[in-house]
C-alpha cells in the first residue's frame, strides 16, 4: 500500500470513531498533556489547530494561555506548501482558511521566528516506535522541522489507534521525539 492509499485508509478509520470516544479521549490527552513536564517547563509553544476527527486542542489551547503560555500556531501558505507561526492570544482572533482549518484573519496575524520554540505539538494520522509520523501528504510539517536551526522537542498527539510499529518513510521525513495519546507516553525508539 503506498502513501497516499494509507492516508485514505488512516482517515477513514479515524473518521469512524464515536464522537463520545473522541470527545472523552481527547480530554485525557489534554489533562495529560498538562501533566507533562514538556509543557510544565515551556514557555512557548507551537500546536495545531484542532480540525474534524483530529484529537481535540480548544481546550488544551485555551487552558494553556490562561496558564500564561505564549500558544502559536499554523498559518499555511499553499502557492509555497509552506508554514509560518502567528502568536494567538485568544480564539476570537482565528476564522476557517481555504482548507477549513482555523487559522488568524489577516489582520490578526502575529507571524513569529520560530526559533522561540521550546516544544512543537503535531498532528498527524499515524505514528511509529522510530518516531514517524504520516500526516496529511502536504510535507507541511517535514519542510517546517527541516527549516529549524535548532532540534525543538516534537510531541505528536493523538489516539493510541494512531500508535503503529512501523511506517512507510522517506529520507525527507523528519522524527518526532515522543507521542502522547489518552493512555501513554512514547518516547523515540533510537
Amino acid at each position: 500500500m503506498n502513501k497516499k492509499e494509507l492516508r485514505r485508509e488512516l482517515i477513514k478509520k479515524r473518521d469512524s470513531l464515536s464522537e463520545a470516544f473522541i470527545t472523552d479521549a481527547s480530554r485525557k490527552i489534554t489533562e495529560n498533556l498538562l501533566n507533562l513536564d514538556l509543557y510544565k517547563n515551556s514557555t512557548n509553544i507551537f500546536v495545531f489547530v484542532s480540525y474534524k476527527s483530529e484529537v481535540d486542542t480548544h481546550d488544551f489551547i485555551k487552558k494553556a494561555i490562561s496558564d500564561g503560555k505564549n500558544i502559536y500556531i499554523p498559518v499555511v501558505d499553499k502557492k509555497t506548501k509552506t508554514m509560518q507561526i502567528s502568536k494567538l492570544d485568544n480564539f476570537s482572533q482565528l476564522s476557517e482558511n481555504y482548507m477549513g482549518i482555523l487559522e488568524p484573519r489577516e489582520s490578526e496575524l502575529n507571524i513569529s521566528n520560530p526559533e522561540i520554540l521550546d516544544l512543537i505539538i503535531t498532528p498527524g494520522l499515524a505514528f511509529d516506535k522510530s518516531g514517524y509520523r504520516i500526516g496529511y501528504g502536504g510535507g507541511f510539517y517535514d519542510k517546517f522541522f527541516d527549516s529549524l536551526q535548532r532540534d525543538i522537542p516534537k510531541l505528536g498527539i493523538g489516539f493510541e489507534e494512531q500508535f503503529v510499529d512501523k511506517l512507510p518513510h522517506e529520507e525527507y521525513d523528519i522524527q518526532i521525539d515522543f507521542f502522547l495519546s489518552e493512555i501513554n507516553l512514547h518516547t523515540r525508539r533510537k
